[in-house]
């Protein structure tokens, strides 16, 4: 793996509201989101997005679990 020493950014392949996205891969573990042709920008740790992500996922395995059971319509 590489670590990362300067700033990687990538524009989003499909608008949204209007205008793409634009992501950086930050020094110092951020991730920096904002919309393309705009100057704020909106940091996120690597570490809070992951948390999100398995948070997420383990929401959607219990309600599939009660949909599964019949608790849910």
């Amino acid at each position: 793996m590489t670590d990362l020493h300067k700033r990687v950014s990538r524009r989003s392949l499909v608008p949204h509201r209007g205008r793409r996205i634009v992501v950086s891969l930050e020094t110092g573990d951020l991730i920096g989101l904002r919309l393309e042709r705009c100057r704020q920008t909106e940091y996120v740790s690597i570490a809070a997005i992951y948390d999100y992500a398995v948070k997420a996922r383990v929401v959607a395995e219990r309600l599939a679990k009660r949909k599964a059971k019949g608790k849910l319509k």
